[in-house]
């Protein structure tokens, strides 16, 4: 076990600057409550005690799930966290046999379940930032259902907790060993707050003004051809043969596959939208590489200036690379100063700060998991769909990118009243010409 399991701290911890950045979102009203979703269908003779002990040994090693919040003086909000280990016979993963007329009602059953949790808010006192449930049908046939709170889980981590999940399932049943440690998010928060000196952080508060500055100049501007239409969703197809092309093109060009394609959406958007400059906000990791096994919540959205973005491939790709890693490199700046530089520029005149233009950016270092065979189990990912329960966005343009060893998902969802189907499609299908390009 980890020694995580032993009360290391009980002082106060600070939140990083993405969990400071979240809570003021979803205090603000500018962001949604919703938590962290995995869930499997799982078929076959599993071991649900193995399983249990799995989940307790992810929980035990990755003290992010181990934080409890710091209420503010009137005592909402977070102003800190800190430690609260596991006790030695806490529960951590809740079992349930689910008495059902078919597999059809046990699944709708496991959605409503799944969706209740995915909204349910944190209610801190001691109460854990996980559910995690095992749901049984049948002795071969079960339902795993995991939710996890946004301000200590995020995309990155939902990638570990379901690939350390199968892993370490495997390696226990196996009786081969676990692994009883993990970077701590507790000292990378730590290291946030304390690594940068007084220099730094003004230069980080000068890159957040002339980004911001840049948005509030450049909104998005609808194009008079642009006709209003109802809005929706949609999917750039990428060949099979054309993925591996592109990751060896980017390999080439000394570019993450994301940066590429945030360097065709802009070509795009601004060659169809006419655009002479175009601002947009995208998701950005704040991982560093040793930390790439770190579970927490570091990940947060940033806006990025593009100046020249109707010009060649190879130089908007240039731009955008140099951009990103500037966000990348000066995001250390609390919520309350953000807002404080927002509302500077609102008392200047400036313009809204909406963000028009908006890429979510995710990357799973595996095969894309739809349905794994694993002793003797089959187990299939995200088997169970949110019941009642709609997104709404306030973008004009919303590119979701999704990247796997063995295949990139894009998707575009447009604002019909702004932006239009046919100009929609016109982004699309120049976006998907310059990622199957022969070079950059």
């Amino acid at each position: 076990m980890s020694d995580l399991s032993t009360p290391l701290t009980a002082e106060r911890l600070p939140l990083g600057y993405e969990q400071d950045w979240y809570q003021a979102n979803t205090r603000g009203g500018t962001g949604a409550h919703k938590n962290v979703r995995i869930s499997f269908r799982i078929l076959g003779p599993l071991v649900p005690e193995a399983l249990d002990e799995v989940v307790r040994r992810f929980t035990a090693r990755h003290d992010a799930l181990q934080l409890q919040p710091l209420p503010g003086p009137d005592g909402t909000g977070t102003t800190g966290q800190y430690l609260r280990p596991l006790g030695a016979g806490e529960p951590v993963m809740l079992r349930e046999s689910v008495t059902a007329r078919s597999a059809e009602q046990f699944s709708r059953y496991a959605s409503a379940l799944l969706s209740r949790d995915f909204t349910a808010p944190w209610a801190g006192d001691g109460d854990r930032p996980f559910r995690v449930r095992l749901l049984r049908y049948e002795p071969d046939h079960h339902a795993l259902l995991a939710t996890f709170q946004n301000l200590v889980f995020d995309g990155r981590a939902h990638h570990l907790f379901a690939s350390e999940l199968w892993r370490d399932y495997q390696a226990l049943v196996q009786g081969d060993p676990v692994p009883d440690t993990a970077p701590s998010f507790a000292a990378a928060v730590a290291r946030q707050r304390t690594g940068f000196g007084p220099e730094h952080l003004a230069r980080a508060r000068a890159s957040w003004r002339k980004r911001l500055e840049f948005a509030a100049r450049h909104p998005w501007r609808q194009p008079a051809s642009a006709a209003p239409t109802e809005g929706g969703t949609l999917r750039i197809e990428l060949p099979a043969r054309a993925w591996p092309a592109l990751r060896e093109r980017c390999a080439e060009a000394r570019c993450s596959v994301s940066q590429w394609v945030i360097a065709a959406f802009v070509r795009a958007v601004a060659g169809q939208a006419g655009l002479r400059r175009v601002a947009l906000w995208t998701t950005m990791d704040s991982r560093g590489f040793r930390d790439r096994d770190l579970v927490g919540m570091l990940a947060g959205t940033c806006p990025v200036a593009v100046r020249d973005p109707a010009a060649a491939l190879p130089a908007v790709l240039a731009e955008v690379r140099a951009r990103l890693l500037e966000a990348l490199r000066y995001q250390q700046l609390t919520a309350a100063e953000l807002h404080g530089l927002a509302a500077e520029l609102a008392a200047g005149g400036g313009a809204s700060l909406a963000r028009d233009i908006f890429v979510s950016l995710r990357r799973f270092d595996g095969e894309y998991p739809v349905t794994r065979e694993q002793r003797a189990l089959r187990i299939t990912a995200d088997a169970y769909p949110l019941r009642r329960i709609a997104f709404t966005g306030s973008a004009a343009l919303h590119l979701r990118c999704t990247e796997f060893r063995d295949r990139l998902l894009i998707d575009l969802t447009f604002d019909g009243p702004r932006v239009g189907r046919l100009l929609a499609q016109a982004i699309a299908d120049q976006l998907g010409n310059d990622l199957m390009t022969d070079r950059p």
